[in-house]
């Protein structure tokens, strides 16, 4: 086993934090993996299986103990363990708090060295373990089906195919997941199972098409895709396929063995698990990271087709004060009132994110001029300051927008979005609830 395949992922928004873990955990021989937020880490989980997560309490945005959460609560992360490492409050109910989020352990800082490497050594030996285990596993499951092919497996569908592709044979798991008898099957053309009829090519030429048939069973390939099968009652499901080619003694295919298995519920968890990772939980917006990737792919097309992307940033003016008056579940009925609004205000082609708190930015993609954009922040001005609904109260509430373009006010994301800030700092100074460019500040 290549002991590189074991992976630590290091959650830290300081990069010079990061970089001195990355010193401190190189001795060890794993991969690590450093990411400046939350959200980044709940993405790279979807990527990769880490050994043990070491995971800084206090970041902007999503802290510690929400990220925690967030992968405990999912089967397919929950057993990942993770180490908080905080250099802040230490009494009983703080770390209490971190136990219930799903931690397995402490690190106060400043870091001990020889304490860090103490605790990731005992889960990077367990995961090494876990590895070895799963490669032996692997090994047998393919000696096992090596020698009987055509043998019942549980959990899996395994179907007998000729050089033809015909069904020769089909097991009980593969009847279930296809939705019909074993003599149904038998002598059927597996494309039957694979493909449906499309405009202007028939299930027979997309057979003749298709990697199975030309690499495997012309070739002798083994193959590994995800695509849809056809279960015969209940329509199509996505499946894990692994074809393996059945060669005689003098290299010439025979037939093929077509293992699949129904993974729905595996990309219902992937999708749940991007989902946290894109969108903010509260309300349903992009978050930062799918803010920053839409941005770039809008400024992308600008470039291509010589237009204009325009970043807008929003702050509630005195949200803080509904807070404070009337509690945390009013703020959070407000926030979800004022993204509904903002959804309202934009094009399909546009977004609307929230960066945190009750800051918000907008995308207009492909923007004409500075007019068009104009015409959306009085329109979100005005959505905003109709009455909110909260808790059977009704509560005005005004906004402060800063509106910046790319090109003409940055040449990258960053740029562009810290214009955009600073003109809105400037709408709040100058009265709140208005907006301004940041073209017009300059000078002022």
């Amino acid at each position: 086993m290549d002991e590189n395949n074991v992976k630590i992922l290091v959650v830290d928004d300081r990069p010079e934090n990061l970089l001195a873990m990355d010193r401190l955990l190189k001795p060890l021989g794993a991969q690590i993996h450093k990411v400046d937020s939350g959200e980044k880490a709940l993405s790279e989980v979807l990527s990769h299986q880490f050994a043990v997560i070491l995971l800084d309490v206090q970041m902007p945005g999503m802290d510690g103990f929400e990220t925690a959460t967030l992968l405990h609560s999912n089967k397919q992360t929950a057993n990942i363990p993770i180490i908080f490492v905080t250099a802040i409050n230490k009494d009983q109910n703080y770390v209490a708090k971190g136990y219930q989020s799903g931690a397995v352990d402490y690190l106060p800082k400043p870091i001990v060295p020889e304490i860090l490497l103490g605790k990731v050594k005992v889960f990077l030996q367990l995961e090494r373990q876990r590895l070895e285990l799963e490669q032996v596993t692997r090994e047998l499951r393919w000696i096992s089906r090596k020698n009987k092919l055509l043998l019942d497996c549980a959990g899996e569908g395994i179907v007998g195919l000729d050089d033809e592709g015909k069904i020769t044979f089909i097991n009980p798991t593969g009847c279930e997941l296809l939705g019909g008898g074993e003599d149904f099957f038998l002598d059927r053309h597996i494309s039957q199972f694979l493909f449906a009829e499309a405009e202007g090519e028939s299930v027979m030429e997309q057979w003749l098409n298709c990697d199975i048939y030309r690499d495997c069973l012309g070739k002798g390939k083994r193959l590994k895709q995800s695509s849809d099968m056809v279960n015969v009652v209940q329509g199509r499901f996505p499946a894990e396929i692994n074809i393996a080619a059945i060669l005689n003694a003098r290299n010439a295919v025979q037939g093929a063995v077509f293992v699949f298995q129904d993974i729905t519920e595996r990309k219902q968890l992937e999708d749940q698990l991007l989902k946290m990772a894109k969108y903010d939980s509260l309300t349903g917006l992009a978050n930062r990271t799918l803010f920053h990737e839409f941005l770039q792919s809008s400024m992308n097309r600008s470039e291509r087709y010589e237009k204009s992307t325009a970043v807008m940033f929003l702050d509630l003016d005195h949200f803080k004060q509904i807070n404070d008056q009337l509690g945390h579940e009013a703020g959070d009925q407000l926030l979800v009132s004022v993204a509904s609004r903002l959804q309202g205000c934009i094009r399909k082609v546009d977004m609307v994110a929230r960066l945190g708190g009750d800051e918000f930015a907008v995308v207009l993609d492909d923007v004409r001029n500075k007019a068009d954009a104009g015409i959306v922040a009085e329109k979100i001005l005005g959505v905003l300051t109709e009455p909110h609904e909260l808790g059977g109260m009704a509560r005005k509430v005004g906004s402060s927008i800063g509106i910046a373009f790319y090109p003409d006010n940055g040449n990258d994301a960053d740029s562009v979005i810290k214009a955009a800030d600073e003109a809105m700092y400037v709408a709040k100074n100058q009265g709140r609830n208005d907006f301004r460019f940041y073209d017009d500040i300059q000078g002022t």
